[in-house]
C-alpha cells in the first residue's frame, strides 16, 4: 500500500509568545512530563497526537528567542491549527513568562536566579497518564535511569508509529499499560514502583473521567485526588501536577529543592519538606512552578548545589 504524505511547516516567530523561550535548555531541564524527544542533527521528533491521527513533529531553533521551526508529516491529512495550539501547551507558550521575571527581581533572594533561566518553559505532557507514570518513576531515581524506563515501557508496550525508516513509540493507554506484568515492569528498570504504577493505573481506570476531572479542579482538590494513587507521595504530586495537569501553583520538593529553598530562605536551618511547600505556595503564589524549576536549574548551573553538598 503506498502512502501519500501530508506534511508542511510553520515557524513560530518570537513575537507570537509573550517572553522568550529557549527550546534546547527546557528539552533538557529533566521536567518528569516525560523523557526529552528524540534529537538528531539539532531537530528534536517526537509523535504528537491531533484527533487520534499520528503526526510525526521535527522542531528546532538555533537559539533563543529564534524561530521556531515545526515541519510535520502524517499519514492523514489533519488540522494543523490545533498542531500549533498543542504545542503552545506543551511548551507554555501561552503564558506570559515576564511575570516570573518581574517576580524574581522584585525579591533579592532571587535576584540571580534569571540569568540562568532565561527562556526555560515548562515542558508539559500531552498524556497526562504518562506524566503519572514518569513521575512515579523518578522518586529517588536519576534522571537517566528514569528517561531510560519510560522509553523501554514505549517500546516494550507502546505503539509503535512509523515514519520512513524510523520507527517512534508512543506511550501506552492506561488499558495497555495495565496488562504490563510485574515482571516486565521491572525488566524495564521502574524497580518496586512496578506495583505502585500496576495499582495506581487501576484506580485511574475505575474512575470515570479521570484526568478530565483532575485538570477542572483547583489546585488543592486536584492535590487531594493525586496523591490518593498508591506511590504518590506530596512531591510525585505536585510533579504530576505541574507537568501532567498544568497547575502552576505546584511547588516539588525533593532533596535538593529543600536544601536550596532553606539556604536561600532559612539560613539553612533543617526545615521539614511539608514546611517548605507551605511556604512556596505563600510566598511564590502562581509563580511556585516555575520557582522551584528554575531554582534547581539555578543551583545547578551556577555552582550552588555543588556548595550545597559540602555543607
Amino acid at each position: 500500500m503506498v502512502f501519500i504524505m501530508f506534511s508542511g511547516e510553520f515557524i513560530v516567530d518570537f513575537n507570537e509568545y509573550v517572553g522568550d523561550f529557549d527550546l534546547i535548555l527546557t528539552m533538557n531541564s529533566g521536567q518528569t512530563s516525560q523523557p526529552p524527544w528524540k534529537m538528531d542533527d539539532n531537530n528534536y521528533y517526537e509523535i504528537i497526537l491531533i484527533d487520534n491521527i499520528d503526526v510525526l513533529v521535527k522542531i528546532s531553533q538555533e537559539k533563543l528567542n529564534d524561530p521556531l521551526i515545526v515541519k510535520y508529516f502524517s499519514k492523514e491529512e489533519f488540522n494543523v491549527e490545533k498542531l500549533r495550539t498543542k504545542l503552545f501547551y506543551i511548551f507554555d507558550l501561552d503564558y506570559n513568562i515576564n511575570e516570573v521575571y518581574d517576580f524574581l527581581e522584585e525579591n533579592s533572594q532571587l535576584s540571580d536566579v534569571y540569568e540562568f533561566n532565561r527562556g526555560l518553559r515548562l515542558f508539559k505532557s500531552q498524556f497526562p497518564f504518562e506524566c503519572i507514570i514518569s513521575s512515579i518513576c523518578s522518586a529517588n531515581n536519576s534522571i537517566k535511569r528514569w528517561t531510560k524506563s519510560l522509553y523501554d515501557i514505549r517500546r516494550f508496550c507502546g505503539r509503535s508509529v512509523v515514519f520512513g525508516k524510523d520507527t517512534y513509540y508512543v506511550f501506552p493507554r492506561e488499558e495497555v499499560f495495565i496488562n504490563m506484568s510485574l515482571d516486565e515492569l521491572k525488566n524495564c528498570g521502574v524497580g518496586y514502583r512496578n506495583k505502585y504504577m500496576l495499582n495506581s493505573t487501576e484506580k485511574i481506570r475505575d474512575s470515570i473521567d479521570f484526568h478530565e476531572n483532575i485538570f477542572k479542579l483547583s489546585y488543592k482538590k486536584a492535590y487531594n485526588e493525586i496523591i490518593k494513587l498508591e506511590g504518590v507521595g506530596p512531591k510525585v504530586a505536585d510533579c504530576i501536577l505541574l507537568y501532567g495537569y498544568n497547575k502552576h501553583e505546584a511547588y516539588p520538593v525533593d532533596v535538593w529543592i529543600n536544601r536550596i529553598t532553606t539556604y536561600l530562605y532559612f539560613k539553612n536551618q533543617k526545615v521539614s519538606n511539608g514546611k517548605i511547600s507551605s511556604f512556596a505556595h505563600e510566598t511564590f503564589g502562581m509563580y511556585a512552578g516555575y520557582i522551584q524549576l528554575y531554582l534547581f536549574n539555578y543551583a545547578r548551573l551556577s555552582g550552588l548545589m555543588s556548595k550545597l553538598k559540602e555543607i
